[in-house]
């Protein structure tokens, strides 16, 4: 997918750039709010239901796919998949509260740091 990156007008200033981010990560940040919304109707699905599988790997690897073929522009990828394995860790976790457990045997500063860099900060 190819997205074409317009010339600064002569007019348009920093100020005006900085409003366009701020409504964008204000944009962002409400698309967060929803889908945690959206999550707490389906926790409440699957409890009437009886529960259901919080993680579904399939699922999740669909996503990323998709998200790596769309994926254009100068942010990089590997910044994108991280934030989208911490939103799909986080969101997993408040359906489901689990743990990992990292084998700390070779050095607990690099363990530490791959379940981070796979699971965020949330999951314990």
């Amino acid at each position: 997918m190819a997205v074409s990156v317009s010339e600064p007008s002569a007019v348009e200033t920093l100020a005006d750039l900085r409003v366009d981010i701020d409504r964008i990560d204000a944009s962002m940040h409400e698309l967060l709010m929803e889908r945690g919304r959206i999550i707490d109707r389906l926790i409440a699905i699957k409890a009437r239901q009886g529960g259901g599988s919080a993680f579904r790997p399939a699922r999740e690897a669909a996503m990323m796919r998709a998200l790596a073929e769309r994926h254009c522009g100068l942010l990089p990828l590997d910044t994108v998949e991280s934030i989208w394995r911490i939103i799909i860790s986080t969101f997993t976790f408040v359906q489901s509260n689990y743990q990992v457990h990292v084998d700390m045997s070779h050095g607990d500063a690099p363990m530490r740091d791959s379940a981070r860099f796979h699971f965020g900060f949330t999951v314990p």
